[in-house]
């Protein structure tokens, strides 16, 4: 990673170019503020020996300082570029326009510092490359009567330069270690941080699984206590009412009542069998079901009750699929799904199509799609809670689409909802699949 690029703008964790930003801004101001101290003595000694070029560049430095404190906003790697530009320029302007080499001897140190601080590490070995070369060039060509070659003075210059040399390349060196320690910290801190994250998300899926297996439970063990009273209620209800009905004149009016009766008694053993399927499990035989058989057979079964406004349409795919299940099982599946593609499509209309595919030699795909109001994220996500449901309380209870996915997962297979506002819903639910090489030949 770049020492440039880990920026902390839109609420990404603090990176190292942060950091040198806020080093940066520090420094900026701080030459704001204490540039006077420098500038006010620097200005009149140039100006007392004439030395307007010098006069001049101090001037535009230090209003450039003063610019750079003001514009925080400008881009980084333009403020920190003309920072070190401008120390290196200082160290190279001072030393020959002056002769104060300890002056630039100075700034010359302070370059790479500032290189390290603001800039890469390689931008901070370069500017010490080109302070080490300034360096050579102040003590082969600025030479004094005074200091001559091999003097005591010009000795002492060198011992002084050197130990500049090494003071400075020891604190750039430390800060680049320093800067890259804070960036893989800032790193390992950011995958922590993630891996917190995802281990957060991962304990909220388990939670929610629990929650939802925790109801099932409950709806489960609520089921098993009432089945038992609601079939002590039916049977003499069904058993009364047929030996009534066996004594009227068959197509009288009280014969065909006591027939709806019978009716409703029969649909509420069947609720009661529902009911039961969903607080345990099957333990029946189950067989090999054809899958085109039970989809037709839906879709007869589903025709003569849609509106109008509704199509439904079957598709099978070749080669035709068996899996392993009993027909009621698929059946009620299927027929909960179709039921609900068609109760979305009331109000739009359109078409309902039920259609099995291969997904891979073991594995079969059977879609229910409609082109009704869809779901949001929100139903969608609660869309197999027990008892949750859209529908009125004289239309849905809320288990059929718990029911159903119970049953699927029976089968060693999964059921899907996939949906979005105005653009349908589909329910894809995927089973094991006989093998072909296991089904009789015909």
């Amino acid at each position: 990673m770049s020492d440039l690029t880990n920026s902390s703008e839109g609420g990404t964790p603090l990176g190292l170019s942060e950091w040198r930003r806020r080093i940066l801004d520090r420094t900026v101001l701080a030459g704001a503020l204490l540039g006077p101290l420098a500038y006010v003595p620097s200005l009149w000694l140039s100006a007392r020996e004439h030395l307007w070029g010098l006069v001049v560049l101090d001037t535009l430095l230090y209003g450039w300082i003063l610019l750079l404190a003001l514009r925080p906003g400008w881009p980084y790697l333009l403020r920190a570029s003309s920072v070190v530009a401008m120390v290196l320029l200082m160290a190279l302007v001072l030393g020959p326009a002056t002769g104060l080499r300890e002056t630039a001897l100075v700034w010359l140190e302070f370059a790479s510092i500032a290189a390290a601080l603001f800039l890469s590490r390689r931008s901070a070995y370069a500017v010490f490359g080109i302070s080490l070369l300034a360096l050579l060039a102040l003590t082969a060509f600025m030479q004094s009567p005074s200091a001559p070659l091999g003097s005591p003075a010009w000795m002492g210059w060198v011992v002084t330069a050197c130990n500049a040399v090494v003071i400075g390349g020891t604190v750039t060196l430390a800060l680049t270690v320093l800067l890259r320690g804070l960036e893989d910290t800032n790193l390992s801190l950011v995958q922590k941080a993630e891996d917190y994250r995802q281990a957060e998300a991962a304990r909220q899926r388990l939670e929610a699984e629990l929650r939802r297996s925790q109801s099932m439970e409950l709806m489960g063990t609520l089921a098993s206590g009432i089945t038992h009273d609601l079939k002590n209620i039916l049977h003499p209800i069904l058993a009364l009412t047929a030996m009534a009905r066996d004594e009227l004149e068959p197509g009288s009016s009280a014969h065909q009542l006591l027939g709806d009766v019978l009716a409703a008694a029969e649909r509420g053993t069947d609720l009661t069998q529902r009911i039961l399927a969903f607080s345990r499990p099957r333990t029946t035989q189950r067989q090999r079901i054809p899958v085109e058989a039970v989809i037709d057979e839906v879709g007869r079964l589903l025709r003569p009750t849609l509106p109008s406004s509704v199509r439904i349409r079957v598709a099978v795919d070749q080669p035709l699929a068996q899996v392993e299940a009993q027909s009621i099982e698929l059946h009620q599946v299927l027929l909960n799904l179709a039921t609900n593609a068609a109760h979305a499509m009331r109000t739009t209309g359109g078409e309902l199509l039920i259609r099995h595919r291969w997904v891979s030699a073991g594995e079969i795909a059977i879609e229910v799609l409609d082109e009704g109001i869809g779901m949001n994220e929100a139903t969608l996500a609660r869309a197999f809670e027990p008892l949750f449901t859209t529908k009125s309380e004289l239309e849905g209870t809320g288990l059929g689409l718990p029911l159903s996915r119970r049953i699927v997962e029976g089968l060693g297979g999964t059921l899907v909802l996939s949906s979005a506002p105005g653009k349908g819903t589909v329910a894809e639910i995927r089973l094991p699949a006989v093998p072909q090489e296991a089904l009789p030949q015909a």
